[in-house]
């Protein structure tokens, strides 16, 4: 399952180096301390990832090629992705970021040293269960001049809403050095409610010593969501989802023959474009079983279709899906013969229903501009594809109004 990554709601941001260096000036005009100070600051990874060559250069005099690969970030389900933005499918949520900075200065602002830092985040989630786990990590990938002693790590994960426990601390204090990467995975739990609940967990880090004064506050960041229900999506189970991640239903030519065919023929020849991505919108889940069906009597009524004899155990298919707020009937149609009208053509005899009724051709005139394909489909083929959107509800734990693509294969 490709992962889909989350735009805007999920990158970090935060205090600078110019903040750090303000907030030295303040404390030293207000009290004249001499005391060492340090400040913790996000640098966009690009200015990151030129740090850290730079240091690693600096380190071994050697190219920057061979300093990227002494790095050594943190591995998780989002390595090769490590530019600070959430990614996801259905059950994972990761992150990598490789740019963390903390500074340490003297009491009269003077650079004392710096460390570079990467975190790792990643959440892995059940359909049939209300507890899932995260695995944290933090990476000290280099420094420059000296540091403080007893620099360590403090790190708190707090989860909203129904979430148990509120707050979770990986590290208070712990101690690291260059090239070392502490890890940690724990498990949460949503604790069951009658509705659907959006779980967000919020992050702090601080990174310091007792023998400087930290001028900045932790840093902290947010964007991990998770969605959990007891038995909403499901009758028998409670289970957990990344909600912003959009799946993709894949069906088969091979096993459906003409009603992916038409599917396919729909979302390339009329406006709509249901559910194809990179031209379409995607399709949306609908629940209400009462609603299913009278979205598919106003299409497909046994008053409203006539089975060709020329199509074997002909039944009337219909796209977009009863089942979803997309169909028709939802969309100004009243009748199923104001949707596009295509029929199955047969190409063999093997009694494969999928090889013998591959296609479909449409039945008199198409504008474009129909709101729905109705067609002239076996039986069997019909009926396994509807199965098998019934199965990817359910595996993908599809809510009410929760959107999904529709990709035809072979």
């Amino acid at each position: 399952m490709a992962k889909e990554r989350q735009d805007g709601n999920g990158r970090r941001s935060g205090p600078s180096e110019e903040d750090c260096e303000k907030a030295g000036d303040q404390a030293r005009h207000t009290t004249g301390a001499a005391r060492s100070y340090s400040c913790l600051t996000w640098l966009s990874p690009a200015e990151g990832k030129a740090a850290l060559r730079k240091t690693m250069d600096a380190e071994t005099g050697g190219s920057s090629a061979s300093a990227v690969t002494a790095v050594g970030l943190p591995v998780n389900d989002c390595t090769g992705d490590e530019d600070g933005s959430w990614y996801a499918t259905r059950t994972m949520q990761c992150q990598i970021y490789p740019d963390v900075q903390y500074t340490y200065r003297d009491g009269q602002g003077k650079v004392l040293g710096t460390a570079l830092f990467a975190t790792a985040q990643q959440l892995d989630l059940s359909t049939s269960s209300l507890s899932w786990t995260e695995t944290d990590q933090i990476t000290m990938l280099s420094s420059t001049g000296t540091l403080p002693p007893n620099l360590g790590v403090s790190w708190t994960t707090n989860c909203s809403a129904t979430c148990s426990p509120k707050s979770t601390k990986p590290w208070t204090q712990a101690s690291i050095r260059v090239g070392q990467n502490l890890t940690t995975t724990y498990t949460l739990t949503d604790q069951p409610s009658t509705v659907y609940d959006y779980i967000d967990l919020d992050y702090e880090l601080a990174i310091g010593a007792p023998d400087a004064i930290a001028l900045l506050p932790p840093i902290k960041w947010g964007g991990a969501e998770v969605r959990c229900d007891n038995k909403i999506s499901l009758p028998n189970n409670g289970g957990c989802v990344v909600p912003w991640y959009t799946p993709t239903l894949r069906l088969p030519r091979s096993q459906y023959g003409s009603s992916a065919d038409m599917i396919e023929w729909a979302q390339h020849n009329l406006s709509g474009h249901w559910g194809l991505r990179g031209t379409g919108q995607p399709l949306r889940r609908l629940k209400g079983d009462s609603q299913q069906a009278g979205n598919r009597n106003i299409i497909c009524g046994s008053t409203k279709f006539t089975k060709d004899p020329n199509v074997q155990d002909d039944s009337c298919d219909e796209f977009p899906f009863a089942g979803t707020y997309e169909s028709g009937a939802l969309n100004g149609v009243t009748h199923g013969n104001d949707c596009a009208q295509v029929t199955a053509v047969r190409a063999g005899t093997t009694g494969d229903l999928a090889l013998d009724w591959p296609t479909v051709t449409t039945v008199g005139t198409v504008t474009g501009n129909e709101k729905c394909v109705r067609g002239h489909i076996p039986k069997s083929l019909n009926t396994d594809l509807g199965g098998t959107y019934g199965g990817f509800v359910v595996s993908m734990r599809l809510a009410d109004n929760d959107p999904f693509w529709l990709s035809i294969t072979f």
